[in-house]
């Protein structure tokens, strides 16, 4: 069975229903709605749109080496393009490169290059510019790029005419979503011999293909100005400029036409009387995604105990209130995580698995369990009676309610629990670094490739990514995440995955709190495109900036 089999079969067995001019999809329960594009398309002969004004925010220079996140890399992947891309079907489709093949055993793949293509100063992208753009991230430090891929197993990337060869040491099941669609294509010229990449600026490291140019940036407003490149080899985009301006609140600036789209805060949610008011007005529709970032608490084994016993982080699940915090903090606009880790709307999610619904007597058994005593005032000390203090490391770019929530839920199950609230890149610091002893972290990609899984749980993946758990050993996962990784036939890789999010639901290394619904509220008479991509785009970002209805003013096709 295919990958694409896969999401089918998870596809077939939901109900369609139309919603505001946009197909969607719910799950046979009803609990979860979802956006699959087509039903959003531009009108035919609506003509080029002018200008797009969206939302900004601080994430980073819009070069493959200098974003922030991954908003962040969607704005640089305006500007630079990767060989293939998805449109709102979730299949690869042409795009910097018009052809691509795998060899059956996995081990090498043949991308042509598409023969319009240009970069910005109208001179052509070569396969060369390819295969020195796949060795040059290869040969990068970490702390240079987010984006890793299959790059640890490959051996050589060559060019032969317009055709780039990319030969791997092992078979990388999802080459075709961490490679051809993720890592961008930088121009040979310009990159060789730079040994910082990150600090490059200027019109020479925003110098892509893609079809978007940057006309400014302000890092300090989060505004970011990108105006449509007219020689892009599939056409000049259908939107001509993309402005991302600040916003404090997305929806009063959308009714004051500051915004022509833009959804609450992820963790906001929206009261039904809410949307109702935009929709009943006739000017707006609402596009209800695929819930692909969470809010998770995660255990940092490396501290010892109580840490690093399953037990406890058991008794942790059993004692926050999941479900109350997708109604407090999401107006019920979401749903608990799942305990394997993926999206509880992934085609790939075990069926059947823990849930530890709020039950403070089992939270008392389990600290019972490893000696964690109740002293006076019901408060747990450490087995030899030595205070015990468990520390919440939080983010201030994130809801403070939510960890304010969680630090009652383990009070209340007799856990003394300080907050330590630090701004956004000092949280994504501490937890890449493992400063912690609990963290509440968000996080998007659950939506993607499985292989995540692997990267951010596997002790053998080493990364100083924030999304990194700290300590957790499970030899049994790790094997299981090297095997799906290197299985190319799909139904045996899904039964590794499977197995995988069994052994994380019981061992709990991390909890997924909540996974808000996507929400995107838009002027019809704009543009009328949108769409959350399925398994989102370069393996996670599910959020409606795909830049394939920017340039086609469709949904499908390239």
């Amino acid at each position: 069975m295919s990958r694409a089999d896969v999401f089918q079969t998870t596809v077939t067995r939901r109900s369609v229903l139309k919603s505001a001019g946009a197909a969607t999809l719910m799950l046979a329960g009803g609990e979860v709605l979802v956006a699959c594009g087509g039903g959003t398309e531009q009108a035919p002969g609506a003509g080029p749109v002018k200008l797009l004004r969206l939302s900004g925010g601080q994430w980073g220079y819009p070069s493959p080496f200098a974003y922030v996140r991954g908003p962040g890399l969607v704005f640089a992947l305006f500007v630079f393009d990767t060989l293939i891309w998805k449109d709102s079907t979730g299949k690869f489709i042409p795009w910097l490169a018009s052809s691509w093949k795998g060899t059956s055993d996995g081990l090498t793949w043949t991308f042509t290059i598409h023969p319009k293509a240009k970069w910005h100063d109208g001179t052509p992208v070569t396969a060369d510019d390819a295969a020195f753009s796949f060795r040059y991230f290869k040969a990068l430090p970490p702390q240079e790029t987010g984006i890793v891929g299959a790059l640890p197993f490959l051996t050589d990337a060559s060019a032969d005419g317009d055709k780039v060869t990319i030969r791997l040491n092992t078979p990388y099941a999802p080459f075709e979503e961490y490679v051809g669609g993720r890592i961008p294509i930088i121009p040979r010229k310009v990159w060789e011999g730079v040994t910082s990449p990150s600090r490059l600026r200027g019109e020479r490291a925003v110098m892509g293909s893609g079809p978007y140019k940057l006309a400014s940036w302000d890092q300090a407003q989060g505004t970011y100005r990108f105006t449509a490149n007219s020689d892009f080899h599939l056409g000049q985009p259908v939107v001509r400029e993309l402005q991302f301006v600040p916003s404090s609140n997305d929806l009063l600036t959308l009714q004051s036409g500051g915004l022509d789209g833009g959804g609450p805060n992820l963790e906001q949610g929206l009261p039904k009387a809410t949307i109702d008011g935009f929709t009943n007005k006739g000017n707006y529709a609402v596009l209800r995604g695929y819930g692909g970032w969470t809010r998770a608490l995660f255990f940092n084994a490396d501290r010892g105990f109580p840490y690093d016993q399953a037990a406890f982080r058991q008794a942790v699940a059993y004692a926050v209130d999941r479900k109350a915090l997708v109604q407090r903090i999401l107006y019920g606009q979401g749903v608990p995580g799942s305990l394997g880790t993926l999206s509880p709307d992934n085609p790939w999610l075990a069926p059947g698995l823990p849930s530890y619904d709020h039950d403070l007597s089992k939270a008392a058994a389990l600290l019972d369990s490893i000696g964690l005593k109740t002293a006076a005032g019901g408060v747990r000390t450490k087995p030899d009676g030595s205070a015990l203090t468990v520390g919440l490391t939080t983010s201030s770019q994130f809801s403070a309610e939510t960890a304010q929530l969680v630090v009652s839920d383990l009070r209340a199950a007799g856990l003394d629990t300080r907050l330590n609230s630090l701004d956004g890149p000092a949280a994504d610091a501490a937890s890449g670094a493992g400063n912690y002893d609990l963290a509440l972290v968000g996080y998007g990609g659950l939506i993607g490739d499985p292989d995540n899984m692997r990267t951010q749980l596997s002790p053998r993946f080493k990364s100083a990514s924030f999304t990194r758990v700290h300590g957790y050993r499970n030899q049994r996962f790790a094997d299981l995440a090297d095997q799906q990784l290197h299985t190319a036939d799909s139904a045996q890789r899904r039964q590794l995955i499977l197995d995988m999010q069994k052994l994380v639901a019981a061992d709990v290394p991390l909890l997924q709190l909540y996974v808000p619904y996507g929400l995107f509220i838009y002027r019809k008479d704009r543009f009328r495109a949108w769409y959350f991509t399925p398994g989102g785009v370069f393996g996670g970002y599910p959020g409606t900036l795909n830049k394939q209805a920017f340039v086609t003013g469709r949904t499908t096709g390239p």
